[in-house]
This record gives C-alpha cells, sequence and structure tokens, in this order.
C-alpha cells in the first residue's frame, strides 16, 4: 500500500492525472479492505438485462454515480496542489530607463523568488495531507455508497413482499364485505356490521395502493444511488429479503474494530496535520515574507565618457515591518484548532454510531427471531383451530377471515424486522469496513 500511495503522489506531482491514474489506487484499496469491485463500464447494460442483485447494484453504484465521480475528482484537486509545490513561481525582471541631453541610464533586475525552496517541505507536507485526505474521504464515500445501494436494494425487495402481503390482506377484507354484504341483503346483517366490513375493505384498499406506491418510490432511490435514468430503469428484480440467520451476529468487537478501520477519522488526522503544517508555514512567512536572487546590469552613458555595462549579483529580501501576517497566522491556528475538535468530534460520534449500530441490530434479530419463532407460528395455530371450528359449524366465518387478517399482520411485522436487521448489519458491516453512514459534517 505505501509503495502504491508513494506511487500516486508522485504521478501527482508529475503531472495532471487522469481519471484512470486517480480511481485505481482507490479501487485496488477498496478490493483489498471491502472486497467491492465497480463493474467495467462496457458491461453496465449487460448487466442491467438481467433480473438486477445486491452485489451487482453495489457494483453498478460504485462503476455510475457521480457523486463518487465527484469524489475522486477532490483527489485530482488536492494533486494539482501537491503539483504546484515543486514551481518557485515567475522570474521577475524590472527595467528602468532615463535619458538626459547627451546621456543614458538602463538598468534591468532579473529577480527569481527563492522562498518557495525555503517552504518547500512544509508546503509538501500541506499538500500530501490533503492528499491523503482526499484519498481517504473517496475511499469512503465508496464504501458508503456501497452501503447505502444494499440498503436500498434490500428496502425494494421488502416493499414489493409487502405488496404481497397487502394484496393478502385486502382479499380477506374483500371476502369479508361480500360475505356482509350478502347476509345483509338476505336480512342477516345488520347495517352496522356491513359498514364495519365495507370500511375495513376500503382500508385495506388504502394500504395496498400506498404498498404499490412505496414500491416505485424505493426503486428511485436505488436508481439515484445507481445513477440510472431514461432507459437503464427499467431492470428488474427476482430476490426476496434474506431470511434470519440462525445465530445472532457477534458484535461485541464492532467499536474497537470500526475505530481501528475507519477512513473519516484517517481522513481527520490528515486534515489535521495539513493544517498544523499549514500554521508552521505562515508563522514562517511572518518572519520572512519574501526572498529572491538575481542578477543586476546597468547601463550608464555620461557625457564625455564612454558607455559601459556593470552586472553584478542581485537580492530581494521582505522585510515585516508593518505586516507580520497577523491575520492569515490567527486563521491558520484557528484552522488547526477546527481540524483537531472535528477529529476529536468524529472519534466521539463513531464510537456511538458503532455502539448504537450493535444495538440496533441484536434488537431487529432478536424481534424478527421471535416474530418467527413464536408469534407467527401461534398466528397460524389461531387459523387452523379457528378452520376447525368453522368445519364443525360452531365458528362463522368471519372469525376465520380474522384470523387470517392477524396471520398476514404478524408477517409484515416480521418481514419489518426482517428488512430492519439486514439494513442494519448493512451498517455494521460498513463499520467495518470504515465508515458511518452518518457522514461527518463538511
Amino acid at each position: 500500500m505505501t509503495r502504491r500511495l508513494a506511487a500516486l503522489t508522485l504521478a501527482l506531482a508529475a503531472c495532471a492525472p487522469t481519471t484512470a491514474e486517480l480511481r485505481g489506487p482507490i479501487d485496488d484499496d477498496l478490493a483489498r479492505r471491502a472486497r467491492l469491485q465497480p463493474a467495467a463500464a462496457g458491461e453496465l447494460d449487460k448487466l442491467l438485462a438481467e433480473p438486477l442483485t445486491a452485489d451487482v447494484a453495489v457494483r453498478i453504484a460504485l462503476a455510475n454515480n457521480p457523486r463518487l465521480a465527484a469524489a475522486v475528482d477532490e483527489l485530482g484537486i488536492a494533486g494539482s496542489e501537491l503539483a504546484a509545490t515543486a514551481l518557485l513561481g515567475p522570474t521577475e525582471v524590472d527595467v528602468m530607463a532615463r535619458f538626459g541631453t547627451d546621456s543614458h541610464d538602463y538598468e534591468l533586475d532579473a529577480i527569481q523568488p527563492i522562498l518557495g525552496l525555503i517552504e518547500a517541505p512544509r508546503r509538501r507536507a500541506v499538500a500530501h495531507a490533503d492528499v491523503a485526505a482526499a484519498r481517504a474521504r473517496a475511499e469512503a464515500a465508496a464504501v458508503r455508497l456501497a452501503a447505502r445501494a444494499d440498503i436500498a436494494y434490500r428496502d425494494l425487495l421488502a416493499a414489493e413482499q409487502e405488496v404481497e402481503l397487502r394484496q393478502t390482506a385486502f382479499d380477506a377484507a374483500d371476502a369479508a364485505a361480500t360475505l356482509r354484504e350478502r347476509m345483509h341483503d338476505a336480512g342477516t346483517a345488520t347495517d352496522l356490521a356491513q359498514a364495519k366490513d365495507r370500511a375495513a375493505r376500503e382500508q385495506a384498499r388504502v394500504d395496498l395502493a400506498r404498498a404499490q406506491a412505496d414500491v416505485e418510490q424505493a426503486r428511485e432511490s436505488v436508481d439515484t444511488l445507481l445513477g440510472l435514468s431514461g432507459a437503464r430503469t427499467t431492470w428488474s428484480t427476482r430476490d426476496r429479503v434474506a431470511e434470519l440467520p440462525a445465530d445472532a451476529p457477534q458484535l461485541d468487537d464492532l467499536e474497537s474494530r470500526a475505530v481501528a478501520a475507519s477512513l473519516d477519522l484517517a481522513a481527520g488526522r490528515a486534515r489535521a496535520d495539513a493544517a498544523a503544517n499549514q500554521a508552521a508555514l505562515e508563522r514562517q512567512r511572518s518572519w520572512l515574507p519574501e526572498l529572491g536572487v538575481g542578477v543586476s546590469a546597468v547601463d550608464i552613458a555620461e557625457p564625455g565618457a564612454a558607455s559601459h555595462v556593470d552586472v553584478g549579483p542581485a537580492l530581494r529580501i521582505g522585510l515585516p515591518l508593518l505586516d507580520q501576517r497577523q491575520g492569515p497566522r490567527a486563521r491558520a491556528t484557528a484552522e488547526l484548532a477546527r481540524a483537531e475538535h472535528d477529529l476529536d468530534a468524529t472519534a466521539v460520534e463513531l464510537r456511538s454510531h458503532a455502539r448504537a449500530a450493535r444495538i440496533a441490530a441484536l434488537a431487529a434479530y432478536d424481534e424478527a427471531r421471535h416474530l418467527r419463532d413464536v408469534v407467527i407460528p401461534l398466528r397460524q395455530q389461531i387459523v387452523d383451530a379457528t378452520l376447525q371450528h368453522v368445519d364443525a359449524m360452531d365458528a362463522d366465518p368471519f372469525q376465520l377471515i380474522a384470523a387470517r387478517r392477524d396471520l398476514v399482520d404478524a408477517g409484515h411485522e416480521y418481514l419489518d424486522a426482517l428488512r430492519r436487521y439486514g439494513d442494519r448489519m448493512s451498517e455494521v458491516q460498513a463499520l467495518q469496513r470504515g465508515v458511518s453512514l452518518e457522514e461527518p459534517p463538511p
């Protein structure tokens, strides 16, 4: 990794890097750190022609999301600053001419500023730290994008399955309302009973329509993260939300792993390092604001004397008599304090997010397991027993319909808990890969 970073740094310092040169080391680190591999540009349409999977969705997002491309562009901006540290600036040439009746006086001074040679170590340190911070931010953006794409895809699957449950609930409500209407027409049901069943059917219709709209909104979220528009948004899915694993996840070391892997902390440390070097640079400029060396040539012609040229060395030194750069020094000091405080805040927030993610993941697992192993079997038992009573003519069909509706409700709660568990585990995985899904403020 050290050799790759050195190679990238040399490339940045030598010339303006291409997008491929910027993405290459980032993609290598993503493959090593998180086993994430973006899709190749030429295979995008081929991947979208097949039913989408979570892994394919992540690969497309990494290759096609414009926000991630913008994060990589920031690395190019930081690299351009690193390239600028090798430059001394333009040579300054001053020309003066004076003419008399029988005389003239020409003077030429060529001064090359060399303060950059003295400042070069600090300037390079600042630029290197900026490149490291930009690289960490770009990698963090990629890992964060992968987690969000995974979550959005799972939420879409859950929304599609929710439509199925809502359709089942509507069918049950419609059957109950239709039966009640027939009984009312026969004079064996009251107006109140008919109105209640009709209201339940219409509420189920509303719930079904809302679930169908949720599917379309979930698709839009996936399209946004994958950077898709136009004809590319006609992809399909065939997966189901993954079932609950047999055992609860082991997350006791999540906080320490998140801190050790954190790309946000790496970026914060690099920003603090850049700010510290910038503050030292401003202190140096406060006592030596300008320094240049060069050559001075004077051509003097006086009456009765031959014209001659005198050449000698020239030195230019800036004297901070009235300006010790109080403003820039104060700004640099404040920037350093802010970077250090931001780093401390990021560490505190990261630890808190890791603890909260662990609690949420385990709570969602326990809830889903309880619904799967206890609540749903009990609801199924009620349906089976009610069916037996209906067959024995000691229960009416409405009790069976209500029991089946309760079973559907339990399925809805289980699906929601299963979705939340999967989403929280995606967040846990992102933390282990180096990012919190709650981005630190810019």
